[in-house]
C-alpha cells in the first residue's frame, strides 16, 4: 500500500505534462489519431474516455542502461498484465477495437527526452491510446555501473504508470 500511495503522489504531480495520442504503430491497425498538446493541469478538451471501466497502476524500472522507454514499457505491462476482461465484447459498443486507454506516465525529468511513446503504445494490444507524461518517477542508485550493459552511470530509472480503460 505504501508503494501505491507513493505512485499516486508521483502521478498527481503535473508540472510540464503533455499529451500524445500516437499514430498507429507497425503492429497495430491504423485507427489512431495523432494529437499533441500542452496540458497545464489535466488533459483539456473533450474526454477521451466517456465511460470509465477501470484504472490500474504499475511501475517499471531499468536498472542498467538508463532507458526510460524500457522502464515505461515495464510500468505499463505491470499495470495491465494480470487483467482479463472476457466480457469486453458485451460491455463496450464495438468491442476491443473501440476500447480507449488514457495512460499517465510519471518519468524522471532527466530521462524524459529519450522516452519513445510509440514503443510504449505497443504494450497495449487493443484500442486507442492517449498518453499524458509528467515529471515524476524516480532515479535511484543501482549500486554499480556496468559498461557492457550500456550504463552511463549507476542510475536506475523508475517510471510509474496509471492506465485508465473505457470507451
Amino acid at each position: 500500500l505504501l508503494f501505491l500511495h507513493f505512485c499516486a503522489v508521483l502521478l498527481q504531480r503535473t508540472a510540464n505534462s503533455f499529451v500524445i495520442d500516437p499514430a498507429s504503430t507497425k503492429s497495430k491497425p491504423s485507427n489512431r489519431n495523432t494529437k499533441t498538446e500542452m496540458a497545464s493541469d489535466r488533459i483539456e478538451g473533450d474526454p477521451h474516455i466517456e465511460n470509465l471501466l477501470f484504472i490500474e497502476c504499475g511501475f517499471g524500472n531499468d536498472s542498467h542502461g538508463q532507458n526510460s522507454t524500457k522502464a515505461a514499457v515495464r510500468a505499463c505491462r505491470n499495470a495491465i498484465e494480470f487483467n482479463s476482461i472476457p466480457s469486453v465484447d458485451r460491455l463496450v459498443p464495438g468491442g476491443y477495437d473501440c476500447l480507449k486507454l488514457d495512460v499517465l506516465l510519471a518519468v524522471p525529468p532527466k530521462y524524459r527526452s529519450t522516452l519513445d511513446l510509440e514503443k510504449v503504445a505497443e504494450v497495449f494490444p487493443y484500442g486507442s491510446v492517449r498518453f499524458q507524461v509528467q515529471d515524476g518517477g524516480m532515479v535511484a542508485p543501482s549500486g554499480i555501473a556496468i559498461d557492457d550493459l550500456g550504463d552511463k552511470g549507476d542510475d536506475m530509472v523508475v517510471v510509474c504508470s496509471s492506465v485508465s480503460v473505457g470507451y
